[in-house]
């Protein structure tokens, strides 16, 4: 290390002159390596520019060191006597980036030297990441190859984490756009894992729509993205049971529980997660004036909620109604008893049924 603090302590603090890049990371771990053998590198690596440092990061990620023949070869014509590591970073101190990543690689990429300089200064956080990127951009799969192109089209400083999102993000929605919206593997895989429900839920939800939405979201989060299709979500899985083909009865969808719950003066509205998931059923009986809600159980669907307009609670006897009109038709029922005869002028008679959940108020 003494060579690189003896340079760095006579810098002159002037742009160009003195001026040292941080390094930090497996970079520098494998600087310093190189440094023991050839002093003097570490110091050339910090007043290098970034593209020469993230093509000496991407040829020692290939292996140089472990099978440096090739390398040597390609960079000098032959192998010398020396060590072999002191020849690889005389290389790499005599070469400019393109050669650099030449002598790494047989066949290398054409495009790598322009993604390499879009890293910047921040280089990479791992060796792997670049052999990631290499594999990516050599990869001969129709569906790599249509990542490859989306990632030389990022028009934007690349990193590790916006490298996994054109890696990982649903390839029918991946474009330069939504690649830099979406941004992070984090929110890759979420809008990945909520694809499917999305996709079987909205007819109209195909690839275009839903690239083209992401595209124009002027502050993109996930969340907020696949809430916004939830409630936009039309085509339902059928209950399985009789009740769907009751001409009566009414099953509220997300795309439409807005306007219903301005009709009936309640929250569906913000109960279109729940609906669009397909746990939780909710319908509309008419000739009842009822919203009543199912939940899906091991058993079956059971009756969980019935609602009278504006959430209020509903008879007895619209109970019973309600019981005899889905019962038959595969649903379970269970409806509160009075209590005992005996009791009733102690306690207050159940004269009404109120069957609210919570969210279901005003």
């Amino acid at each position: 290390m003494t060579p690189f603090l003896e340079r760095y302590g006579a810098a002159q603090a002037r742009p160009g002159v003195g001026w040292f890049h941080p390094l930090s990371g497996w970079f520098l771990v494998e600087m310093m390596k190189l440094e023991e053998f050839r002093p003097g590198i570490l110091a050339v690596a910090t007043r290098a520019s970034p593209i020469w440092r993230n093509a000496v990061a991407a040829a020692l990620s290939s292996g140089v060191i472990s099978s440096p023949e090739g390398f040597l070869l390609r960079a000098n014509g032959d192998v010398a006597d020396r060590h072999t590591v002191v020849q690889i970073a005389d290389a790499f101190i005599a070469m400019k980036p393109t050669r650099i990543i030449e002598a790494a690689y047989p066949d290398a990429p054409p495009s790598l030297p322009a993604i390499l300089k879009k890293i910047g200064s921040s280089l990479l956080n791992t060796s792997d990441a670049y052999g990631r990127l290499y594999a990516l951009l050599t990869s001969q799969e129709p569906e790599q190859r249509a990542r490859r192109r989306v990632l030389e089209g990022v028009d934007a400083r690349l990193d590790d984490e916006l490298i996994q999102a054109v890696e990982i993000l649903d390839i029918g929605i991946l474009s330069p756009k939504t690649a830099m919206a979406v941004r992070t593997a984090t929110e890759a895989h979420k809008l990945n894992t909520r694809l499917p429900i999305i996709r079987q839920a909205c007819s109209m939800a195909t690839d275009a729509a839903l690239r083209q939405s992401i595209e124009d979201a002027p502050h993109f989060r996930a969340s907020n993205w696949v809430r916004g299709w939830f409630a936009k979500a039309d085509v339902l899985p059928p209950l399985g049971i009789g009740l769907d083909h009751d001409p009566g009865i009414q099953r509220i969808v997300p795309s439409i529980a807005r306007a219903m719950g301005r009709e009936w003066q309640n929250c569906l509205a913000g109960h279109v997660n729940a609906i669009a998931l397909g746990a939780t059923a909710y319908l509309a009986i008419g000739d009842l004036s009822v919203i009543i809600v199912l939940t899906q159980t091991d058993g079956g669907w059971l009756l969980t909620g019935i609602h009278g307009r504006a959430n209020m609670p509903v008879s007895m006897e619209t109970a019973r109604r309600v019981k005899e009109r889905v019962s038959g038709q595969g649903v379970l029922c269970f409806l509160p008893c009075k209590p005992p005869r005996e009791l009733e002028g102690v306690f207050h008679a159940l004269d009404d049924l109120d069957f609210d959940l919570p969210g279901m108020g005003h």
